[in-house]
């Protein structure tokens, strides 16, 4: 009893390191690619190359509790060069608009098999593409919810004789959906990829 306890209790701590490092590395690098525009809009809004990925990663390798953590850790470090107006449209922009990415979390293989693999990487490509998709669209929808209702309310004067509504719809929706092809272009191919080589590696 007092062996499989121990067994356990190493497992368990083990897991949790795994965690700890990979969310820290998941950050660095999502941060880093956010900083890389390759689009910008005049009032708000960028495309980047595929900077949430390795958030989504992390979410599909640990599950949606430890995902949402990082993913609002992740909307905190956004708040860094952000339009910041007032607490509320911080929270629909940012804490709630970025923490939507851990809905990808729900995406990840159940916890007793995720547990079988080591390697992060391997856990997200053994929960499957079309999951990751699913989800990540999923949460770039509750994303650009939360960014619309955040331009009625804030930017409405942006709209001119155009309904607010429709004005802020058009407008999050145009580079949101840009940043979205390109991210699910990304994970495809980064899929495909590491599918290839753990293939390679179990001949």
């Amino acid at each position: 009893m007092t062996g499989n306890s121990n067994t356990t209790t190493m497992s368990s701590n083990r897991e949790m390191i795994l965690k700890i490092v990979t969310g820290g590395v998941a950050l660095a690098l999502a941060f880093v690619l956010s900083q890389l525009k390759l689009f910008e809009l005049p009032n708000g809004g960028t495309v980047t190359p595929a900077s949430v990925l390795p958030i989504i990663i992390f979410a599909m390798a640990f599950g949606p509790a430890w995902g949402f953590v990082v993913a609002i850790i992740f909307s905190l470090l956004q708040l860094i060069g952000g339009y910041l107006l007032t607490p509320f449209q911080v929270i629909l922009d940012y804490t709630l608009g970025y923490a939507s990415l851990g809905i990808t979390g729900f995406a990840a293989l159940p916890s007793a098999k995720r547990v079988l693999y080591k390697n992060p990487l391997k856990r997200f490509a053994n929960a499957g593409v079309v999951k990751a998709i699913i989800f990540t669209v999923l949460s770039y929808i509750v994303r650009w919810f939360c960014s619309v209702l955040s331009g009625v309310i804030f930017y409405s004067e942006y709209a001119g004789d155009m309904n607010p509504w429709i004005y802020s719809m058009v407008y999050n929706g145009s580079f949101l959906s840009l940043d979205l092809a390109f991210l699910l272009v990304v994970m495809v191919v980064f899929y495909l990829v590491l599918m290839k080589a753990y293939k390679k590696s179990s001949i």
